[in-house]
């Protein structure tokens, strides 16, 4: 049974989000797409990870890996703080998240939000 009237498309393929006058393309956290990856990126440190022995660097790398390959899943050309233009590429994603982590941190808040991946359909979302 469900109640939320999740996009599915939304929730891997993303919805636009503009931040800084930026329009970036933002999948909802713990999709099916973060998950798999995440569980891939781990395998080599599930020993570190159950033994507390995981440095915040390494677990930080991960992190922004698992973002830039499957919430931050693109944008149109974005302007960087230094005027220079950036087309969407997995290498300039983690760059991005890697070096502002402001941005980092509303992609996150943004990913986290229902509201922003609900379906359209307004029947489905009135209260009755």
């Amino acid at each position: 049974m469900k109640i939320t009237p999740i996009n599915g498309n939304a929730e891997t393929e993303g919805v636009e989000f503009v931040y800084r006058g930026n329009k970036l393309i933002v999948a909802r956290a713990g999709n099916t797409n973060f998950k798999k990856v995440f569980r891939e990126m781990m395998k080599p440190y599930n020993d570190d990870l159950d033994n507390n022995r995981m440095d915040e660097e390494t677990s930080r790398k991960i992190m922004i890996d698992c973002t830039a390959q499957a919430i931050l899943v693109g944008w149109e050309t974005i302007t960087g703080a230094d005027g220079e233009s950036y087309e969407y590429s997995l290498e300039n994603a983690k760059e991005l998240l890697s070096d502002d982590a402001d941005c980092y941190d509303a992609i996150i808040s943004f990913s986290s939000d229902i509201e922003n991946y609900l379906t359209a359909d307004e029947e489905k979302l009135k209260v009755k």
